[in-house]
């Protein structure tokens, strides 16, 4: 079984409230969730930061090569989303 795990390191610029951070967070994690059962995804960093957010998520595979290809594309599909830019991401194969 391979694992794979994307960490997204985003910056909410207009954010003026936790209860929106939260909304954002939880509409990007819907995102991930509806995507299938091969994903989970939490926020695992800066809870308490109205100004930044830190999303793992983890995809399951029995191919390295897809496992790399599908996080990618989640990735960049994320890019579009609204309120929050994406600054810096990880990506790892184990």
């Amino acid at each position: 079984m391979i694992v794979g795990l994307l960490t997204l390191h985003l910056h909410l610029p207009v954010i003026e409230s936790l209860k929106t951070k939260r909304s954002i967070v939880k509409r990007i994690l819907a995102n991930v969730d509806r995507r299938g059962p091969a994903f989970a995804a939490a926020e695992v960093a800066d809870l308490d930061d109205l100004n930044r957010a830190t999303i793992r998520v983890a995809y399951l595979s029995n191919d390295s090569h897809r496992t790399n290809s599908v996080l990618s594309r989640l990735r960049a599909a994320l890019e579009t989303g609204k309120n929050y830019v994406i600054e810096d991401y990880d990506l790892e194969i184990l």
